[in-house]
């Protein structure tokens, strides 16, 4: 018994007519006859009734097209899927990537890919950057944006571009009306900063500001998460410093301020990739 012998047998059971069965599975009558007494001869079952007006199903055969359909429609289902999965038009990938992209870049990216792969499924990750490297090699993540540059024999990386960096404050903080961030504008001000989760350079980066403006920052709280961040500056609780691509978010109630910094922002992937999938979607980055 094959699959093919099924599909000629359920064709037929909807037709209940050899001569157009026939043509719909484009062999000749006789060939399709042959293939079906071939299969009720293994079967030992009679799944046609045959007179010369008509052609009926059995009882059997009845039972054995409500089971057998299903089954067929999801082998032929998972059939061109695997083939799309070979293209690279089928499959999944996980991309890791920090808060700051989530409103500009990675909205973009997405609806590429999924206006070029629909059949793409995407899992969207936000990694500590200590977790970054270890799971890309281990093959748990398959493209990874970053603020830091991996240097890995094992991985590739491309810089994406310059994000700039901004004050977020309450929207009627005295900071909104300043033209030129200074000392005296920053030194009593409570500060809500991101943790490690934004990796080293970003961190550095903050130092590197604090430090050139001469103040030890008063750091009132700490989150992973920039919608917390936020959140927290929309209540009153201190002010922030963050990419300026936050600024898509448009969250009510904060303004965002320019300052005159910026940090990169890099994508990493495996040199030795052999998933037809990633491999699609790495000109779309």
């Amino acid at each position: 018994m094959t699959t093919q012998q099924i599909e000629y047998f359920l064709q037929l059971s909807e037709e209940l007519h050899y001569w157009r069965t026939s043509y719909k599975v484009n062999i000749t009558q006789s060939a399709l006859s042959r293939q079906i007494k071939a299969l009720e001869d293994e079967l030992e079952i009679e799944l046609f009734k045959r007179s010369n007006r008509k052609v009926e199903l059995t009882p059997a055969g009845k039972f054995l097209q409500q089971k057998w359909k299903p089954v067929i429609e999801q082998l032929n289902a998972a059939t061109r899927y695997a083939r799309k999965i070979h293209a690279g038009e089928g499959g999944s990938i996980v991309i890791n990537h920090p808060g700051s992209v989530s409103y500009d870049l990675l909205p973009a990216l997405l609806g590429r890919i999924s206006s070029l792969f629909p059949e793409i499924k995407v899992e969207l990750v936000q990694l500590k950057h200590t977790q970054e490297i270890e799971l890309m090699k281990a093959f748990q993540v398959d493209l990874c944006y970053s603020r830091h540059q991996y240097i890995d024999e094992l991985l590739t990386s491309k810089l994406v571009r310059h994000d700039k960096l901004a004050l977020v404050v309450p929207e009627a903080h005295p900071i909104v009306q300043v033209t030129d961030i200074s000392t005296a504008t920053l030194e009593n001000e409570r500060f809500i900063l991101s943790t490690l989760t934004d990796g080293e350079t970003y961190q550095m980066k903050l130092g590197e500001i604090f430090t050139q403006y001469g103040i030890v920052p008063n750091v009132s709280f700490e989150s992973d998460f920039g919608s917390v961040l936020l959140s927290l500056v929309q209540r009153g609780l201190g002010i922030s410093i963050m990419p300026l691509s936050y600024s898509y978010a448009q969250y009510p109630g904060v303004r965002f301020v320019t300052m005159p910094f910026e940090v990169p922002l890099y994508v990493h992937w495996r040199k030795e990739e052999d998933n037809t999938v990633i491999r699609n979607i790495l000109p779309l980055i």
